[in-house]
């Protein structure tokens, strides 16, 4: 559920993977213009267990925090998450970050300790996994053009 109630509908969903592309290309070709090296996306991935009677209340502050942290950090390239099919208190989460210091900056962000102070309780277990991108793949949607766009 988004904070209005409803659920996305899959052409929203697909907007949204759209522009974060958009953001990864936007923000690497202006460190390449500016002279920089290209910035190392970090991509993380977690496991979280969810206690059963808390399920509901946990996705309502992970879709509040992850909503925010894009929407307000242009460092937080990507949020998704997802629920195993046979176990919903299983949640895996994939997060791209613009950078390591884009990282540091979202986890001392008000949103994110907010979210991490709120669902303390309601987190049976949590494992983060640190990954080495070897190609973020998608498509664009820039003047309707459905090339994808890797990075």
């Amino acid at each position: 559920m988004t904070l209005r109630g409803r659920r996305p509908s899959r052409m929203e969903k697909m907007r949204n993977i759209v522009a974060t592309i958009g953001a990864i290309t936007l923000i690497a070709g202006q460190e390449q213009a500016a002279g920089q090296a290209e910035p190392t996306p970090m991509v993380r991935i977690a496991e979280l267990e969810i206690e059963p009677a808390q399920l509901d209340a946990y996705k309502a502050m992970l879709a509040e925090e992850q909503e925010s942290s894009v929407r307000l950090e242009p460092g937080v390239l990507m949020l998704h998450s997802v629920a195993i099919a046979d176990d919903p208190t299983q949640i895996r989460l994939l997060e791209v970050y613009a950078s390591r210091s884009a990282y540091e900056a979202h986890i001392k962000s008000p949103h994110f300790l907010k979210y991490k102070t709120s669902t303390e309780k309601m987190v049976r277990s949590l494992k983060l996994i640190d990954t080495r991108p070897i190609l973020l793949c998608a498509k664009s949607a820039q003047q309707g053009m459905t090339a994808p766009s890797c990075k």
